[in-house]
């Protein structure tokens, strides 16, 4: 079945694959080993401040840390959870450390808010979402049934998505504050 002409944007945004797994540090050298990146950002407590923290359609308390790097102009984003209910522990609990979702980079609110539109039209639930005001915004979509795998939509703002183009190029980058 061909994507509809509405859909197509969020096409053009695709740049992550992300692994849930159960300790940072030998799964950045296993995912080094295993596609070659050479440099990881490590940003701990993600969710520490964000707001608009969402988990099942409930207010969220989950914490969580990833490491970022790149393979050519993907992203590999390893993800840890640290804390409270969060789809990264349902999923070690259910099917152990390994892929977890695709992400898509969407280029603004008002793209994310037409995505959270399309897909809620296909009766897709968000699982997990948060917020950082000078961050940006992410929602894991529960496509688990449908691709075996979440679907992350997110956006981020110009600082941001200065700092993953410097990880592309290799530089190791504090995250932000």
């Amino acid at each position: 079945m061909a994507a509809s002409n509405e859909s197509i944007f969020i096409a053009k945004g695709f740049d992550q694959v992300a692994f849930v797994v159960e300790d940072l540090e030998p799964a950045t050298k296993l995912y080094s080993d295993l596609f070659g990146v050479e440099r990881w950002s490590i940003w701990s407590d993600l969710a520490k401040d964000q707001v608009n923290k969402t988990y099942r359609g409930e207010p969220g308390d989950f914490q969580f840390s990833c490491a970022y790097g790149y393979a050519g102009d993907i992203l590999i984003e390893l993800c840890h959870h640290d804390g409270g209910k969060s789809v990264y522990k349902d999923w070690l609990d259910t099917r152990g450390a390994g892929i977890h979702h695709v992400g898509f980079r969407v280029v603004d609110a008002n793209e994310f808010a037409e995505v959270e539109r399309l897909y809620g039209k296909q009766g897709i639930e968000a699982a997990m979402g948060g917020e950082l005001t000078d961050v940006g915004r992410y929602i894991y979509f529960d496509t688990v049934d449908r691709i075996g795998c979440y679907t992350e939509i997110y956006h981020v703002t110009p600082a941001v998505a200065e700092m993953f183009e410097r990880m592309k190029r290799g530089e190791v980058v504090e995250g932000p504050r």
